[in-house]
């Protein structure tokens, strides 16, 4: 019985074990992802905005759409329109629009997973059963059913997944300001981008066809 016991608990620790290691690997990697997209979001929100009105280019436009309003008819000069002029209501461009929405979807993304990586982490501490007497036998394997029952094990699989989606969403959107600043810098970003794209698909499928292939995740 001892050595049955101690054979559970050391499975049963090391999955424990594991599953911590990469909850902590992937709270390291979401907190440098979040400051990173934190930084950039900072930024791109304010192309959402109209530009803050300068009141010396104010009063320049006023005095010009008067000066436009007069008509010289010798030897009286009339003044035809001094209303001012017609503002036009703000439309953020396209591009800002894609690119915020790209930004903060990943931003979203990388706050879920580390939020989520933190309930996991909880989970995996009151899971834990020290011991190898009968009465801690049975409660390890009643908590071992509950974390096959409520699919603790397929969250730990999806969290790496939503940094995965954060980083693809995160690159999408560089790739957007780019093509609106110049067309050399993103097209050689874009190069890069898809290179980086094919090794992820190449690391991702190779597996599928290759049974001896080490590029192996969950």
């Amino acid at each position: 019985w001892t050595e049955c016991t101690e054979a559970v608990k050391t499975s049963y620790d090391q999955l424990l074990g594991r599953w911590k290691e990469e909850m902590d690997t992937l709270l390291v990697y979401a907190g440098v992802s979040s400051a990173v997209l934190t930084a950039f979001n900072v930024e791109s929100y304010h192309l959402l905005q109209p530009e803050p009105a300068d009141p010396t280019l104010a009063v320049l436009k006023q005095i010009s759409a008067q000066l436009n309003g007069y008509t010289l008819t010798p030897p009286f000069l009339n003044a035809t329109n001094t209303t001012g002029l017609t503002q036009v209501p703000f439309q953020a461009p396209a591009s800002a629009v894609w690119l915020n929405s790209l930004r903060f979807s990943s931003l979203v993304f990388s706050f879920a997973a580390a939020l989520l990586a933190l309930f996991v982490k909880q989970w995996l501490y009151e899971g834990m059963v020290p011991g190898t007497s009968p009465e801690s036998a049975r409660l390890r394997q009643y908590r071992f059913n509950g974390l096959l029952k409520w699919r603790v094990g397929t969250v730990v699989v999806v969290l790496p997944i939503l940094l995965q989606l954060a980083s693809i969403l995160f690159l999408a959107g560089l790739l957007v300001l780019l093509w609106t600043l110049h067309n050399i810098v993103a097209a050689i970003a874009s190069v890069l981008v898809g290179l980086v794209f094919t090794f992820v698909i190449g690391f991702t499928l190779l597996p599928v066809f290759k049974s001896d292939c080490s590029y192996r995740s969950p």
